[in-house]
């Protein structure tokens, strides 16, 4: 999956993403999102699959951040895996 300089999350909203080794002082951490600051964090150094879900994830607190509705935890990574298997199964991602 390509992942752009930056996500139209809804009209005149961008996010930028960013690549770090370490990501908020905590080396297990994947993603992560800033709605404050408006960027998308990710981390360098992984797989495919993982720099997809991760984005796919990071993408969903953005919407839930921008459309003031919070998600729980538990149905972001349900939404995670889902979209992610509905992207590869149609061949958009590899």
């Amino acid at each position: 999956m390509k992942i752009p300089s930056e996500v139209r999350i809804k009209r005149g909203v961008y996010y930028a993403i960013k690549w770090q080794a370490v990501i908020d002082n905590d080396p297990e951490c994947c993603g992560l999102c800033d709605p404050g600051e408006q960027t998308i964090t990710l981390k360098l150094g992984m797989s495919d699959t993982e720099i997809a879900k991760t984005f796919i994830h990071e993408m969903l607190h953005a919407i839930e951040a921008e459309w003031e509705e919070p998600i729980p935890h538990r149905i972001v990574y349900t939404l995670e895996e889902g979209i992610f298997k509905v992207l590869k199964l149609n061949r958009w991602i590899k």
